[in-house]
């Protein structure tokens, strides 16, 4: 039991701390192409709100951003708010050479033009600055600000030749972000008018020491916060063709006779699955520790390194197609599993190698017949002078094959319910999908934050500066979608408690 829950929240924590690099290091944005073609396409990342959130986390990490830029150039939102129109564009670029921060864009619209014009007029009167004119466009040159205004839109530069770039890129469709190949096929597959979208050119987050081109090269989020969801959509862009060939997920293999769970995790090709994610990872430096190992692979070993037992070896390859785990929480702060797989021709040798493995820990291989099924036990007599018999089974797991399937759990009586009634925990809306589900990850929030927490104070950290938004999740879905055209398309719904 110990074995599948420790493997399946790492994999669950991993997802979180990737989810959190992408959404809580920077506000969230909604792309315009007007907007966009100011954006030269050496932009390590672009972020633009559509406009300014009213839901959490969303609204709470933008305050703090926006405030603290503001205060950077002198500015307050008081300022501002009279002619600033809704949303805003920001852009990093790379520094040619070493830089303590990246270069950064900002581009904003602007409701009341001419109020902004003597607003700049007013601030350049009180700070040093020189005036340059490029392709007929005035700017002004401060120390550590360069300001333009084009129409409705003011741009703002950390340094001019951030500022000429993006002038630059506006009179060319192959040197701005608009005409980008990546975004004009990705943009169009996601939400038309998301609150946010962010842009992320993922060959600057490669790692230095790898030769090799990385697994994906682009990223694009669009971002909807809507009553008490928050609606993530993903596309990456993938640098190579998948190697691996699969078939959405049958929805029958995700409906249980018990109640509903805690955690499911459900894909196909669970050995192969996670050594890609974990060279994937080693792509990035966001999937190496500050020592240099990688995150994945080291987690696991730190999580399983009191187990006798080897999951990539002797676990994953049990789920050599579609798979799907489970996880309840029972009574007494204890947890059940289920773990459905189909057979493949491995399965036979791998099971008796559990078997084996289970003996050598003072467990008996039992046989049975339960609800007139042959199904596997392991089994231990334990002595307990609380009961009237003195003697107490502790069963480790057991197993069974039902048509095509194998079935493990951590009990019989998960093994084998006695309900009658299949419960869909899915979303309506994940029913009525264009395309397949490939995989998924399902966690019932508040039966998990507890126990996670404790194990990685991490979340409460994180709780802390969400202003407590992470323990107020109710649910939280992600669902992939698979592969085409080399845009590998992930979803992710977070539903928070209503107020």
């Amino acid at each position: 039991m110990q074995l599948h829950q420790r493997s399946l929240w790492s994999s669950f924590l991993i997802f979180i701390l990737c989810w959190l690099v992408l959404t809580c290091g920077q506000p969230a944005l909604a792309a315009n192409s007007d907007d966009l073609i100011f954006v030269p396409r050496q932009a390590q990342s672009v972020l633009k709100l559509n406009q300014r959130p009213s839901s959490d986390p969303l609204r709470f990490l933008w305050e703090r951003f926006w405030t603290s830029q503001l205060a950077h150039w002198g500015w307050s939102w008081s300022e501002v708010s009279t002619w600033m129109g809704e949303g805003v564009t920001v852009a990093q670029f790379p520094c040619p050479e070493a830089c303590p921060s990246p270069r950064q864009l900002w581009i904003l619209p602007l409701k009341r033009p001419a109020a902004a014009t003597t607003f700049l007029e007013t601030y350049w009167q009180g700070h040093p600055f020189e005036a340059q004119v490029y392709q007929n466009i005035t700017l002004q040159v401060g120390k550590d600000l360069v300001t333009a205004r084009l129409g409705d839109r003011l741009l703002l530069a950390s340094d001019v030749e951030t500022m000429t770039a993006s002038l630059g890129s506006a009179a060319t469709a192959d040197g701005n972000l608009a005409g980008l190949t990546f975004y004009q096929a990705a943009r169009p597959q996601l939400e038309a008018q998301p609150t946010a979208l962010y842009y992320a050119n993922l060959q600057f987050l490669s790692s230095q020491e790898r030769e090799l081109t990385p697994t994906y090269d682009r990223l694009l989020l669009a971002v909807k916060a809507q009553n008490n969801e928050l609606h993530l959509e993903t596309l990456l862009h993938r640098t190579s063709d998948p190697t691996l060939a699969t078939d959405p997920l049958d929805f029958e293999f995700l409906r249980f006779q018990d109640a509903m769970p805690a955690l499911v995790v459900a894909g196909s090709h669970l050995s192969e699955g996670y050594s890609q994610l974990s060279e994937a990872l080693a792509d990035y430096r966001f999937g190496k520790t500050p020592q240099g190992k990688d995150i994945a692979s080291q987690l696991l070993r730190d999580l399983t390194a009191d187990l006798a037992v080897d999951l990539t070896t002797q676990i994953f390859p049990l789920a050599g197609d579609d798979f799907c785990f489970a996880l309840w929480h029972a009574a007494d702060d204890q947890w059940q599993w289920k773990w459905q797989t189909r057979h493949t021709p491995e399965t036979s040798t791998l099971l008796l190698q559990l078997d084996d493995l289970a003996r050598a820990n003072g467990y008996e291989v039992n046989r049975l017949v339960l609800n007139k099924e042959p199904v596997t036990a392991w089994v231990k007599l334990i002595l307990e002078p609380q009961t009237s018999e003195g003697l107490v089974s502790d069963v480790a797991a057991a197993y069974k094959q039902q048509g095509d399937r194998l079935i493990l759990a951590s009990s019989l009586s998960v093994l084998s319910p006695s309900q009658n009634k299949k419960v869909s925990w899915l979303a309506e809306s994940l029913l009525h999908q264009r395309q397949g589900i490939y995989g998924l990850i399902y966690a019932h929030w508040p039966q998990l934050f507890a126990p996670l927490s404790q194990r990685w104070p991490l979340l409460q950290y994180l709780n802390g500066i969400s202003a407590g938004w992470l323990e107020r999740l109710q649910s939280i879905t992600l669902v992939n979608y698979g592969v085409r055209d080399r845009l590998q398309h992930l979803d992710l719904v977070l539903s928070s408690k209503k107020d």
